[in-house]
């Protein structure tokens, strides 16, 4: 990986390339990939470094104005995370972002699915609704998707059933109201545990036409005189140290928020911003509002955590595990004008759960070591039985846990007053900071309590445990609803074919700026109810074959064209 960091570049330099690619998170780094080996010169510029830095992180800061909101009466939710994570439930709403190679990635746990057919149609309950593209269309980019995360068939719905190693039992449920649906998670191939890390796939590039710009914060896109086509990036470091970047090409892979203020913020030539002739860049911003939705304890546990648990199946000589939870049927969607929504298990593991001390045990875990020790001596049985559901039934491990909950990730209704602006505080650049107004409507909350109620009733209808509902869903108290941000920001710079109603184009271009794309899960349509990284790399992966056939077509006609190691810089 050839990588530079402007606080060492001397001041005022210009650097020139066919394509400039602003955030090295897992969109930018794919596209790169994607770009490795051709004759385009091509440029990944960071706002942070190889590793966590404070300074760097506090740009990240965001004025919030909207939810989640907390009444007094409602007991605060966090994001979910456990274990070593669970600082990340702390994080304030929207400031959950990665400034260094690698982005988000450092902070996931490689949970993946890919989007429902009901996501890409145009549902006449939900104004606009519908994708200019259709699923068919993204197939072949999704399975790149899928394999660059070492994941196993996109398949995540019943048909998956066929292709488990030990078939899950049919429950009875009625599918018209709740159906399957399942995760997996991508790892690292080494170490085979660790969730996939992008920085890591950055460091694997070598190749000659592919640089790494590090510290380097874009402050400014520039246009041409007529502001029609994108011509500069204005770069700033945290030492003060400036540069432009000069590409006839350049892509947004920020994120739902840095994209839309970005392109809100570079209003020198267009005072609205860039792409923001409609008043659009920002609007219709969507997260995952998330809360707990049911829980079990007791023998309860058991009985639930043998069905919806960890499946096993064979693909590519590896074995890839998926994780069984359950959705709104899209009959009832349909029926009740409902949002798409899907619940997933989350066991707390006991203290003395066998597994989690065997865990600390191969650690080292010197202060646990003889109650770990302990534990494990008398779970001869358990960890034998679970030895033999993972190894040969392919199945999750039996774990001894105080409590199972279902959690629940909502698909958000389009709302135009759900957005990015721009505060009138700014940060260390002189850059205002995005101003977050995120609105939580009445339509996902009735979609997440009828999830809610369903389950209850068909789990005690097929013979399974009754789940203890929160309160505010059982009082039936909308008011006493409690949401977190899940960090997944989308749909502010959304996709379409309507410039007054979407911010790119179908290709991923900002309507009327030729050669300025935009990139991850801020150009999703409607943002779904399942974790974006595999659907945004299929899109990521879309994108650098649209950008390889645009770059042909213009080089056509410059024969002497370079393949150059090392970017141009020249002194501004």
């Amino acid at each position: 990986m050839m990588t530079s960091d402007l606080r060492s570049i001397p001041e005022g330099i210009e650097i020139h390339a066919d394509i400039a690619i602003v955030g090295g998170g897992p969109a930018g780094i794919a596209i790169a990939r994607e770009l490795a080996d051709t004759r385009i010169r091509v440029i990944v510029i960071e706002s942070g470094g190889q590793d966590y830095e404070a300074e760097i992180q506090a740009l990240n800061s965001v004025e919030n104005i909207g939810e989640p909101f907390v009444s007094a009466n409602a007991v605060p939710e966090g994001r979910g995370y456990t274990g070593g994570l669970a600082w990340l439930n702390d994080v304030p709403a929207f400031e959950l972002r990665n400034r260094m190679l690698g982005g988000s990635s450092h902070t996931w746990v490689g949970k993946c699915a890919a989007f429902d057919d009901i996501d890409f149609q145009n549902r006449p309950w939900l104004p606009l609704s519908g994708w200019p593209i259709d699923r068919g269309q993204l197939l072949p980019a999704l399975d790149r998707a899928g394999k660059l995360l070492n994941l196993g068939p996109n398949l995540y719905d019943e048909r998956l059933f066929a292709l488990l190693h030990s078939r899950p039992d049919d429950l009875g449920l009625d599918k018209q109201l709740l159906k399957p649906f399942f995760w997996q998670f991508s790892h690292m191939r080494h170490p085979r545990a660790e969730p996939m890390r992008f920085a890591r796939l950055a460091g694997d590039i070598t190749a000659a036409n592919i640089s790494f710009l590090t510290h380097a914060t874009a402050t400014e896109i520039n246009v041409d005189s007529q502001g029609r086509r994108v011509t500069s990036l204005n770069l700033r470091s945290a030492i003060g140290r400036s540069a432009t970047v000069r590409a006839n090409t350049i892509v947004l892979c920020g994120g739902g928020v840095e994209n839309a203020r970005l392109l809100l913020a570079s209003n020198s030539h267009l005072p609205a911003g860039i792409g923001n002739e409609h008043d659009v860049v920002g609007r219709y911003l969507c997260d995952h509002p998330r809360t707990s939705l049911c829980r079990f304890t007791g023998r309860d546990i058991d009985a639930i955590a043998r069905h919806f648990n960890f499946y096993g199946l064979s693909h590519g000589g590896r074995t890839h595990f998926y994780l069984r939870g359950l959705s709104l049927g899209a009959e009832i969607q349909a029926y009740e004008g409902l949002t798409n929504c899907a619940a997933y298990p989350v066991q707390l593991h006991a203290w003395d759960d066998p597994w989690a001390a065997l865990k600390r045990l191969t650690k080292g875990a010197g202060k646990t070591v003889m109650g770990d020790l302990a534990t494990v001596a008398r779970s001869a049985d358990m960890i034998s039985s679970g030895l033999y559901e993972r190894l040969v039934r392919k199945r999750g491990l039996p774990h001894r846990s105080t409590e199972l909950r279902f959690d629940v990730m909502v698909e958000q209704q389009l709302d135009p007053e759900s957005r990015i602006m721009l505060a009138q505080q700014r940060d260390r650049f002189g850059q205002p900071l995005p101003r977050v107004s995120w609105k939580i409507g009445q339509r996902e909350i009735a979609s997440v309590k009828r999830l809610a109620g369903l389950i209850s009733k068909e789990f005690v209808r097929v013979g399974l445990p009754k789940p203890v509902l929160p309160d505010w869903i059982a009082a039936r108290e909308n008011a006493q609803a409690v949401f977190m941000d899940m960090a997944h920001p989308s749909c502010t710079t959304r996709m379409g074919t309507d410039p007054r109603t979407s911010v790119v184009d179908t290709n991923a271009m900002v309507h009327g700026i030729d050669g300025l794309f935009v990139a991850g899960s801020s150009v999703f349509p409607t943002p779904g109810h399942a974790n974006p990284t595999l659907m945004l790399l299929a899109l990521a992966i879309r994108l650098a074959d649209h950008l390889k056939q645009r770059h042909a077509s213009k080089q056509s006609h410059r024969p002497d064209h370079r393949n150059e190691a090392d970017l141009s810089l020249h002194r501004g």
